[in-house]
């Protein structure tokens, strides 16, 4: 059999099976859409044992097929969920990295100075303790576990045997010291988070076990954040060296180097970028909340039939001159941290349609990305002068060629849009020993189309301007 790794990558709108050859070739792919559970506005969880179902199904049966020499993950960072430790059925719900429920606890913990960076894992274990275990017997009892996706899959798999996490995921939580790699105990206590249940930091390169639910003698290989993954599998391994990944999210990731960073506001934070047999490599992080999402968005209300059909809409030499929009659709990220923001358009009449529509769409995404760009340069101090860029906005030339223009940078289109699953394939083989770990296929300049015209970030800055001014209104008309 082909010399093969098999990748469990959980992302935000799917689970994806793959196996991925020793020369970087992904060999087959599954992907298994999860329905979310009913809930309010801002409400975002899934079904942990209909996770633990579909993973174990999956997995048995592209091992079967192919017989890989082991296993890696790539998962959503910060989603996290409580299980019971004898049979790992789920106790209460998962909830999503984006779900919001937490917003109360996380202004409380803000005000209180706690240092707890809002939205993190440590909240949302909180809200999860209160409600499933409130007076904390089965804490006592040494009954309950606690995680990310990472830990819960690797649970899964080796039936109970292994607690782990990697330091990408642990640097997420909002819970880690990455001067020590260590849980930070006293701010775990005052989260009232016990670290009985937390699992154990470790090496993204493995390995730690064995999933014994598929076969005693496949190993659990590695396990990294997504877009750690994403970040390694386009190459990026060297101070300075960044990605752009447009999913559901924009996310800009860059590698610092092998000392902890000081890096951290409200346009960027540090984090870490992955870890092997040599120690920790650092890295920071800046985001936007709506990328991708707002394409879907275009899609369900009927402005597009599907996203491949934005470059048969826009054309780059034509900007929606009246047109603009905010991309605030799940709130906005970097420099502002307004998860209460909402996206608008600005600029509309009667003259307008789909073609304008998109285009403002794409100007407002490329113009948030260029805003966290600025941010995160002026922390880091340097700028950043090639970036590789991937997702599932990268397909797209008109896109790109905005993009480009607008930067200023050199860019480059990752040679496989979905690098996540390649970076988790990389830690795998790391695992191995080495031998067999491959280099990205090379990326393709990202060069503008002939008479692009770039996104106006003037016109966008002022738009966000008002975005923000209604926010802060319409918070203040619900104050008694």
């Amino acid at each position: 059999m082909t010399r093969s790794v098999l990748v469990i990558d959980f992302g935000t709108t799917s689970l994806r099976f793959s196996i991925v050859s020793a020369t970087g070739d992904i060999l087959e792919a599954r992907r298994v859409v999860l329905p979310t559970l009913a809930g309010t506005a801002g409400e975002v969880a899934w079904d942990g044992d209909l996770i633990a179902a579909t993973v174990l199904a999956e997995t048995r049966r592209l091992a079967e097929d192919w017989q890989p020499l082991g296993i890696a993950i790539a998962n959503q960072r910060v989603s996290c969920l409580l299980w019971d430790a004898a049979s790992g059925r789920a106790q209460g719900p998962v909830l999503s990295w984006s779900d919001a429920r937490t917003a109360t606890l996380d202004r409380a913990l803000r005000k209180s100075g706690s240092g707890h960076i809002p939205n993190l894992t440590g909240s949302k274990l909180r809200w999860l303790l209160d409600r499933v275990d409130p007076d904390r017997q089965a804490v006592a009892a040494g009954t309950l576990r606690a995680g990310t996706l990472d830990s819960f899959i690797v649970w899964v798999l080796s039936e109970g045997r292994l607690h782990v996490t990697d330091f990408t995921n642990a640097a997420q939580s909002g819970l880690l010291r990455q001067d020590t790699l260590r849980w930070d105990e006293a701010l775990a206590n005052l989260l009232g988070v016990p670290m009985s249940i937390l699992p154990q930091p470790a090496l993204s390169v493995g390995p730690y076990g064995f999933a014994a639910a598929i076969d005693p003698h496949l190993p659990i290989l590695g396990m990294i954040g997504d877009q750690q993954g994403s970040l390694l599998g386009q190459g990026c391994t060297q101070p300075g060296q960044a990605k752009l990944t447009f999913g559901t999210v924009g996310a800009l990731n860059v590698v610092v180097g092998d000392r902890p960073t000081t890096v951290s506001s409200r346009v960027a934070f540090a984090n870490i970028a992955y870890s092997d047999r040599s120690g920790a490599v650092y890295g920071a992080e800046t985001s936007i909340q709506s990328a991708g999402s707002a394409i879907e968005w275009l899609v369900e209300i009927g402005v597009l039939p599907n996203p491949a059909a934005i470059d048969d809409l826009v054309d780059p030499g034509k900007r929606a001159e009246r047109v603009v929009f905010v991309s605030a659709l799940h709130g906005l990220g970097a420099p502002h941290w307004k998860t209460g923001a909402r996206g608008a358009f600005l600029g509309l009449s009667a003259a307008d349609g789909r073609e304008a529509l998109v285009r403002a769409v794409l100007d407002g995404i490329v113009c948030a990305t260029a805003d966290a760009l600025d941010g995160l340069e002026t922390e880091l101090g340097r700028r950043l002068d090639r970036i590789s860029v991937d997702g599932g906005l990268a397909a797209s030339g008109a896109f790109c060629s905005i993009l480009a223009a607008t930067l200023g940078r050199d860019l480059v289109r990752a040679a496989h849009l979905e690098a996540t699953t390649l970076g988790a394939a990389r830690i795998g083989f790391s695992a191995l020993g080495g031998a067999d770990v491959f280099t990205p296929a090379a990326a393709q300049p990202i060069v503008p189309a002939p008479g692009t015209v770039p996104a106006d970030r003037a016109r966008a800055r002022r738009a966000t301007d008002m975005v923000l001014l209604e926010q802060s209104q319409s918070l203040g008309d619900r104050r008694p």
